[in-house]
Protein backbone atom coordinates (compact mmCIF):
# COMPACT_ATOMS: atom_id res chain seq x y z
CA UNK A 1 0.00 0.00 0.00
CA UNK A 2 2.58 2.31 0.09
CA UNK A 3 2.12 3.18 -3.53
CA UNK A 4 -1.70 3.97 -2.97
CA UNK A 5 -3.24 5.60 -5.92
CA UNK A 6 -6.60 6.84 -4.07
CA UNK A 7 -9.24 6.37 -6.70
CA UNK A 8 -12.80 8.26 -5.90
CA UNK A 9 -14.53 9.46 -8.30
CA UNK A 10 -17.78 11.72 -8.38
CA UNK A 11 -20.72 10.04 -10.29
CA UNK A 12 -24.05 11.97 -10.64
CA UNK A 13 -22.75 14.35 -8.10
CA UNK A 14 -22.12 11.89 -5.53
CA UNK A 15 -18.02 11.22 -4.68
CA UNK A 16 -17.97 7.10 -4.73
CA UNK A 17 -15.29 4.28 -4.71
CA UNK A 18 -15.72 0.98 -6.57
CA UNK A 19 -15.57 -2.14 -4.80
CA UNK A 20 -13.21 -2.98 -7.24
CA UNK A 21 -10.88 -0.19 -6.37
CA UNK A 22 -11.28 -1.43 -2.19
CA UNK A 23 -10.61 -5.07 -3.32
CA UNK A 24 -7.48 -4.10 -5.36
CA UNK A 25 -6.09 -1.93 -2.77
CA UNK A 26 -6.43 -4.50 0.21
CA UNK A 27 -5.25 -7.44 -2.25
CA UNK A 28 -8.64 -8.90 -1.33
CA UNK A 29 -10.84 -10.85 -4.01
CA UNK A 30 -13.72 -8.74 -5.43
CA UNK A 31 -15.81 -11.71 -4.90
CA UNK A 32 -15.21 -11.31 -0.78
CA UNK A 33 -15.32 -7.41 -1.20
CA UNK A 34 -19.17 -8.46 -2.93
CA UNK A 35 -20.21 -10.32 -0.04
CA UNK A 36 -19.32 -8.00 2.65
CA UNK A 37 -21.30 -5.59 1.10
CA UNK A 38 -24.15 -7.71 0.49
CA UNK A 39 -24.09 -8.81 4.41
CA UNK A 40 -23.97 -5.58 5.02
CA UNK A 41 -26.87 -3.94 3.10
CA UNK A 42 -29.07 -7.25 3.92
CA UNK A 43 -28.62 -6.63 7.99
CA UNK A 44 -29.16 -3.08 7.98
CA UNK A 45 -30.52 0.03 6.37
CA UNK A 46 -27.40 0.55 4.82
CA UNK A 47 -28.41 0.34 0.93
CA UNK A 48 -28.37 4.23 0.57
CA UNK A 49 -24.50 4.14 1.16
CA UNK A 50 -23.99 1.10 -1.37
CA UNK A 51 -25.67 1.36 -5.30
CA UNK A 52 -25.13 -1.97 -7.14
CA UNK A 53 -23.41 -1.35 -11.00
CA UNK A 54 -21.78 -2.92 -13.45
CA UNK A 55 -18.66 -3.03 -15.73
CA UNK A 56 -17.64 -4.30 -18.75
CA UNK A 57 -14.71 -6.80 -19.04
CA UNK A 58 -13.59 -9.45 -22.04
CA UNK A 59 -16.83 -8.69 -23.46
CA UNK A 60 -18.69 -9.50 -20.33
CA UNK A 61 -20.28 -7.63 -17.88
CA UNK A 62 -19.65 -7.88 -14.03
CA UNK A 63 -21.58 -6.64 -10.70
CA UNK A 64 -19.45 -4.12 -8.43
CA UNK A 65 -20.82 -1.48 -6.09
CA UNK A 66 -19.76 2.04 -5.50
CA UNK A 67 -20.09 3.15 -2.12
CA UNK A 68 -20.21 6.85 -0.89
CA UNK A 69 -17.81 7.47 2.65
CA UNK A 70 -20.52 6.40 4.84
CA UNK A 71 -20.35 2.99 2.79
CA UNK A 72 -16.75 2.97 2.96
CA UNK A 73 -16.60 3.06 6.55
CA UNK A 74 -19.16 0.47 7.26
CA UNK A 75 -17.06 -1.29 4.81
CA UNK A 76 -13.87 -0.80 6.23
CA UNK A 77 -15.22 -1.01 9.83
CA UNK A 78 -15.54 -4.83 8.70
CA UNK A 79 -11.69 -5.34 8.27
CA UNK A 80 -8.90 -5.54 11.00
CA UNK A 81 -5.93 -3.43 10.09
CA UNK A 82 -5.62 -1.16 7.02
CA UNK A 83 -5.71 2.07 9.08
CA UNK A 84 -3.21 3.49 7.08
CA UNK A 85 -5.80 3.13 3.87
CA UNK A 86 -8.94 4.06 5.55
CA UNK A 87 -7.26 7.19 6.79
CA UNK A 88 -5.97 8.44 3.37
CA UNK A 89 -9.57 7.61 1.90
CA UNK A 90 -11.76 9.01 4.26
CA UNK A 91 -9.21 12.14 4.19
CA UNK A 92 -9.70 11.94 0.54
CA UNK A 93 -13.33 11.98 1.04
CA UNK A 94 -13.48 14.98 3.37
CA UNK A 95 -10.83 17.13 0.69
CA UNK A 96 -13.62 16.38 -2.40
CA UNK A 97 -16.73 17.21 -0.22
Amino acid sequence: MENLVIKIENVDGENVVSSRVIAEEMQKEHKDVLEKIRNITAESSATKYFKLNSYESRGKSYPEYLMNKDGFVLLMMNYTGYNDFKIKYIEKFNEME
